[in-house]
């Protein structure tokens, strides 16, 4: 899958130090985590810390071509099926490669393929575990050990002065902990075969070493072992599961769609380390995976507590009700009422795959049983009536991979316990080296059940849900590329805010032009219909069209071997119904500075922003501190301004400093409830310290 590692991990490399042609690579990130955040339906925080140590390892210790198999060419996640096949089916009939121009002799791999790839593989000779000695864990392990400190400097309502009267009858109007935002993470790795580590987290106006917390709010750890021979795989701690297309079991983080309109078809990773601080996106336990020629037997068991809304609201009461509405997902302990609903549940599944493997083709079959030890008691209304409701459930899927000859099949069909059917099915075809197309089809079941789904499709949850996807990518000249697809999906049962049974559809065209290799513009459409309640005073809801479109012009541009410049402009135009239309308008300009002699880079923005609503809102992009992100949404009337200084104090100790600013034109004050400030200015302060010994 084209540039979906090199699209995550390459955004924060210009600061990094690596080449100047790692440096030209860094926009490729920046596009694709843009192309994540446009498709949110609300300002979230995305962890990409897990798929961005992949990248950092095969950076830093490329894949032998030459020896890899198509599983660790797979965890690339840069090449197609039939991309793959075509490199075995090379190396089988010509023999071992000898020099990466030899790729361009590869059936179907075009020149921006083998420049995607390029900064993660080699061509060399062998070199596996059997030369394993432990004198290597010392000489070629690496450990990383980084502190950050994070803080909003304006004082925000939560952390105000409040009369300990008030503050007695309602212990939830405070914090209990400080502004302060603590991480702490090691881990050591040693090639692909060996990674142990630990992370933790205090949350802004969580307690830290004081009240109900003795230490960090949140802490991960792990311990992972892969080999060649018949145990391939063993994790202990915490870990994310992923098999099939994400219908089944897929824990952690998941594409929808995007400007790169081919990458549709998932790359599963099997068993993983986690290494992230979400804290609800991973499994506790272990798993292990062992192998007999092509076939792969995983099995797996996770427990773990997870917070959730108790129907006891009471923190004081004496009784301890296990009867929960809803999980939460937010991972926020603050106040009273969240610690009450921290841990409320313990959460267990137990399950595996089987998968058969053989060149062209794949299949595999999931399956697992779940688990709460309390009553699951949602409140259930007509548009949810389908929704999970009971304690325990379990789902079992087959998935299924076939390529030859430019053609990749692939899919993925999950039947819940009660019955829910879900089906998810694409194509890929190159139809030419410049010419290629995706096409997925997809059926959820308004009543399919399964709160470890992840796949791609409209809604965040793969259930009531139909709908057609075609994805293009055509290279019309070497410096000119159009990108583009189209989905129409339906809603056969109601949603939330949709009080009937609903269609949309949304299309996409991307037409990049790339004069020189430091240089590169590209304009964007985008067009999304869907449904929801008209809003009105009117006794019946009925639902109504509802309209979004963004048009972008986005230009890259290195002014000199130290300096590259970014602009954006970009229209965003909402509507609902025959309401009035709501318009949003957003400008930026970045500078990047990096000299490869001076120990000091930094990257600087400065953003001008105009939008009618929140409904017009806007997303950007912005470098950040390794292994955090930042996406932010503009609305309203103002400005932002951000400076970033990386600083390489020794030859393996660098630290960060990010300054960030909101400035507001249209209000007096900043957000609301407890994160209200008084004023139209909001700024923040990032520190980190990486060492790596």
């Amino acid at each position: 899958m084209r540039n979906k590692l090199i699209s995550i991990g390459l955004a924060l490399l210009p600061l990094f130090g690596f080449s100047q042609e790692d440096k030209e690579k860094a926009s490729l990130i920046e596009q694709r985590i843009e192309s994540l955040a446009e498709n949110l339906d609300e300002d979230t925080e995305l962890d990409y810390t897990t798929l961005f140590d992949d990248l950092l390892f095969f950076l830093e210790r490329p894949l032998n071509l030459n020896t890899a198999k198509p599983d660790e060419l797979r965890q690339l996640h840069l090449l197609t099926d039939f991309e793959i096949l075509a490199l075995i089916t090379h190396l089988e009939t010509h023999g071992s490669l000898y020099n990466l121009f030899e790729l361009q002799a590869i059936d179907g791999w075009t020149l921006q393929t083998i420049r995607n790839i390029e900064p993660f593989i080699s061509v060399k000779e062998q070199e596996d575990l059997e030369q394993f000695t432990f004198a290597k864990l010392f000489s070629e392990g690496q450990s990383d050990l980084f502190l950050r400190y994070t803080k909003v400097l304006q004082e925000q309502e939560g952390y105000s002065e409040i009369d300990p009267g008030e503050l007695a009858e309602n212990p939830n109007r405070r914090y209990l902990g400080s502004q302060e935002r603590y991480y702490m993470r090691y881990r050591y790795k040693f090639r692909q075969n060996l990674s142990f580590g630990f992370t933790g987290e205090k949350d802004p106006g969580e307690e830290f070493f004081s009240g109900t917390q003795k230490s960090f709010d949140f802490y991960s750890a792990h311990l992972q072992f892969q080999g060649k021979g018949v145990v391939r795989n063993v994790v202990l701690g915490d870990f994310q599961a992923q098999f099939g297309q994400g219908l089944t079991m897929w824990s952690g983080l998941a594409f929808g769609k995007s400007s790169y309109a081919l990458q549709v078809k998932k790359v599963p990773s099997g068993l993983r380390p986690y290494t992230s601080v979400d804290e609800n996106l991973f499994m506790r336990g272990g798993g292990a995976t062992v192998g007999l020629g092509k076939f792969a037997l995983t099995a797996l068991y996770s427990s773990k507590f997870v917070d959730a809304n108790r129907a006891d609201l009471d923190p004081l009461s004496s009784t301890i009700d296990t009867t929960f509405t809803s999980l939460q997902s937010s991972g926020f302990h603050r106040t009273p009422g969240e610690l009450w609903d921290k841990d409320a549940v313990k959460e267990t599944h137990a399950g595996g795959n089987l998968s058969f493997d053989h060149k062209r083709l794949h299949l595999g079959v999931s399956g697992f049983q779940a688990n709460y030890n309390g009553t699951f008691d949602r409140n259930l209304s007509y548009y949810n009536q389908f929704e999970l409701d009971t304690s325990s459930y379990s789902v079992v899927g087959f998935d299924y991979s076939y390529s030859r000859s430019g053609w990749n099949f692939f899919g993925e069909t999950s039947r819940s316990e009660n019955g829910g059917l879900a089906t998810w099915n694409g194509l890929m075809i190159a139809l030419d080296p410049r010419l290629s197309i995706s096409i997925v089809q997809r059926s959820f079941g308004r009543d399919f059940q399964n709160l470890q789904a992840n796949a791609f499709a409209e809604s965040s949850r793969p259930a009531n849900e139909s709908g057609i996807y075609i994805g293009l990518e055509a290279t019309l000249s070497k410096k000119l590329r159009l990108t583009a697809y189209y989905d129409q999906y339906k809603f056969p049962w109601l949603r939330f805010l949709n009080d009937a049974p609903t269609s949309g559809s949304e299309y996409l065209a991307q037409l990049t032009l790339k004069p020189s290799r430091s240089t590169e513009f590209y304009v964007r459409y985008r067009h999304k219909l869907k449904a929801r309640n008209a809003i009105n005073d009117e006794i019946i809801d009925y639902p109504q069209i509802e309209s979004r479109q963004y048009f972008r012009v986005h230009g890259q541009y290195k002014v000199s071997e130290s300096f590259r410049f970014k602009t954006r402009a970009e229209w965003s135009v909402y509507q609902l119904g025959a309401d009035d239309q709501q318009r949003g308008f957003l400008f930026y300009h970045d500078i990047i500075f990096k000299k490869i002699e001076w120990p000091v880079s930094f990257s600087v923005r400065y953003a001008l922003f105009d939008t009618d609503s929140y409904n017009a809102r806007l997303y950007a992009y912005e470098n950040d501190l390794l292994y955090t992100w930042s996406i932010p949404g503009y609305y309203g009337i103002g400005s932002r301004a951000y400076v970033m200084m990386k600083w390489r104090v020794y030859r393996k100790i660098d630290l960060w400093v990010r300054y960030a600013v909101w400035d507001y034109a249209d209000r007096e004050t900043i957000s609301g409830g407890l994160e209200e400030i008084q004023g139209n200015r909001k700024s923040d302060v990032k520190v980190q310290l990486r060492w790596r010994f």
